[in-house]
């Protein structure tokens, strides 16, 4: 049962390790990412010390017979040490949370010097990475090793079913909601585990094994284990897939602003701020669709500005009177008499021809009120949506856009 569940569980660590990974180095800060990421990594390493190759491969390398054992658990018990580290973080002041999490991983490393030390008094014989528990069951060393183990293994899992479960009444977002239940729910799974081996312990004692019992505590350790990384990892995939709906907003945007920014580039070509093609850093930064998108805005409110000046009342009102006469009103009037606008100017400014100063007017949209960026852009996006969607444009613009 251990070699089938332990590469499943291997494989879901790996893949939960790869995600935060990705948000490690931009979060370097965060001393609840870094241990939230130990403890993907701890876990996936736990899992692997464990299956029976790589125990087999561990004791022919390192020369002593069972090693696996106190690798696997040490890792396992930092995992849960680093677990009360990130929910300190999630809940607590950060002094407080720092003063917390050093007495966590204090402690974690306390278990882990016991365990060391009993396993090396230890007179493991030949190597057993089936049945270890039941083949040292009646060994005192053994008994003593596995009661500080497991002992300190349902401590930290009742530790973190409670503190999962305060969290997760406390927090407004959803995505933290659930993945604190799905976590405390893992966690009490895995209690399954904790209870045989204290069976274990005490079965030894009466010259009795707990054999029948083994499936039973892989299945609910690995299982458990499964659902407290899967519930780690919902509000970061909640977040990365909210940055990646972001991302494809921000590129159609982009996309949509096109004909809009041509028509002005088409009239006014010096609209188009200069990038150093010779810096690395700056076509790297470039590059970026938040860093481009905020350009072309940019570019367009330059645009405006220079029209301005060639903006005549009487295109305004009969624009009004046509987008009316169709059934537009309110801010999508204004942006469909802008658009008109925005091509009667550039008109106009290729002409050389400007009104009347008694003639002169704004544009239809400028008492829009815009609250940020985002704001700006669906604004400037209304009227790029009444403009046509393949303006004339000059062969070195046609990929302008791209």
């Amino acid at each position: 049962m251990k070699d089938l569940l332990h590469p499943i569980s291997l494989v879901v660590a790996a893949l939960g390790f790869l995600c935060l990974l990705r948000d490690v180095p931009a979060r370097r800060r965060d001393p609840a990412s870094t241990a939230l990421a130990a403890v993907f990594l701890l876990s996936g390493l736990s899992f692997l010390f464990s299956i029976t190759p790589m125990w087999q491969y561990l004791d022919r390398v390192l020369g002593t017979v069972n090693v696996s054992v106190p690798l696997a658990m040490g890792c396992v018990v930092a995992l849960i040490a680093c677990q009360q580290v990130v929910l300190t973080y999630w809940g607590s002041p950060p002094e407080v949370a720092r003063r917390r999490a050093r007495a966590w991983l204090s402690v974690g490393l306390g278990v882990i010097a016991g365990l060391l030390v009993l396993f090396a008094l230890l007179t493991p014989s030949a190597p057993r990475p089936i049945d270890f528990t039941l083949y040292y069951a009646h060994d005192n060393l053994y008994a003593a090793y596995l009661t500080l183990y497991v002992t300190a293994y349902t401590l930290g899992e009742l530790f973190l079913v409670r503190a999962c479960w305060r969290l997760a009444r406390r927090s407004s977002r959803a995505s933290v909601r659930i993945g604190l239940r799905v976590v405390a729910l893992g966690a009490t799974i895995t209690l399954g585990y904790s209870a045989v081996r204290i069976g274990d312990v005490i079965a030894g004692a009466f010259d009795r094994s707990l054999a029948q019992w083994e499936s039973f505590a892989w299945t609910c350790g690995d299982v458990g284990a499964m659902l407290t990384l899967i519930g780690w990892l919902v509000p970061t995939v909640s977040d990365q897939a909210g940055n990646v709906q972001h991302r494809i907003k921000q590129h159609r945007s982009y996309r949509g602003l096109c004909p809009l920014w041509l028509a002005f580039y088409s009239e006014v070509p010096e609209i188009a701020l200069p990038i150093d093609r010779a810096d690395p850093a700056q076509r790297r930064r470039f590059r970026s669709i938040g860093i481009k998108l905020y350009r072309r805005v940019v570019e367009i409110r330059d645009g405006r500005f220079v029209i301005r000046p060639y903006l005549d009342t009487r295109v305004r009102e009969s624009s009004e009177a046509h987008h009316r006469a169709e059934g537009l009103h309110g801010e999508e009037l204004n942006a469909a008499v802008t658009a008109d606008q925005i091509l009667a100017g550039i008109a106009a400014r290729a002409a050389g021809e400007r009104p009347d100063p008694d003639q002169l007017t704004d544009f239809a949209d400028a008492d829009r009120q815009t609250s940020g960026p985002l704001d700006e852009i669906a604004a400037l996006l209304a009227v790029a949506r009444h403009l046509p969607h393949e303006p004339a444009r000059a062969p070195h613009t046609e990929r302008a856009c791209a």
